[in-house]
């Protein structure tokens, strides 16, 4: 049975958002030294990724194993 998950779509969003906090808010906050905040949106950053990361591989493995 196929069924529309929005796992992909929460993956997509978490990765893109983690990206631009890197490249985007973390350098600006550089540029303006902000040691607080650039050490936040890094940290976000990254979160948002491995939460990313972590949301595709329990779908997959929900999908190959117990589905």
């Amino acid at each position: 049975m196929y069924e529309i998950g929005y796992a992909n779509y929460i993956v997509f969003l978490l990765v893109v958002t983690g990206v631009l906090l890197l490249r985007q808010d973390a350098k600006a906050y550089q540029v303006a030294k902000m040691k607080r905040e650039t050490k936040a949106a890094k940290f976000m950053g990254w979160l948002n990724i491995a939460v990313g990361i972590f949301v595709f591989l329990a779908d997959w493995a929900i999908e190959k194993w117990f589905w």
